[in-house]
């Protein structure tokens, strides 16, 4: 499998600007390769940022999980609520059994392009879960539950 690189450039000037931790970007890198992602680009990273700032959940502290992008050949790849190519359907599904156990994604949650993927809502949380709009569990997309659970099934 071709190598993945995790791009955090785009994170200067976000209020979670803070890279990702080591745990997660092993398993992003894992999902990457398995699913022939070039880049994975981190839109919003860790916090607190580096200005104090937080927003949403706490899942994104210390690093603990990201909003991404997966990139080959200069384009992004794009899913919808019904459907998503294989390769982020690959992506998710490997993302989970790599140990990734909050995934969000959905055209009306983050848009046709961002997944949010990590860990829980603090260190102690081991709850698997999948959502869409809201943030809520019922909006997660059939495809995101079916590739989630199907990795999560493998370890």
């Amino acid at each position: 499998p071709q190598m993945t690189t995790i791009d955090e450039s785009l994170l200067s000037g976000k209020c979670r600007d803070r890279p990702i931790c080591p745990a997660l970007r092993t398993v992003l890198a894992q999902a990457g390769r398995a699913a022939g992602i070039g880049t994975i680009m981190i839109v919003s990273g860790g916090q607190p940022g580096s200005r104090g700032c937080r927003t949403g959940s706490s899942r994104h502290d210390n690093g603990r999980a990201a909003d991404l992008k997966l990139v080959s050949g200069g384009a992004t790849f794009r899913f919808t609520n019904q459907s998503a190519p294989s390769a982020v359907v690959t992506f998710v599904t490997e993302a989970a059994a790599a140990g990734a156990i909050g995934i969000g994604a959905g055209a009306d949650y983050m848009g046709p392009e961002t997944l949010h993927v990590g860990f829980g809502s603090n260190v102690e949380d081991t709850r698997q879960l999948v959502w869409g709009a809201q943030g809520r569990s019922a909006n997660a997309p059939a495809w995101l539950r079916t590739a989630a659970r199907s990795g999560w099934g493998r370890t």
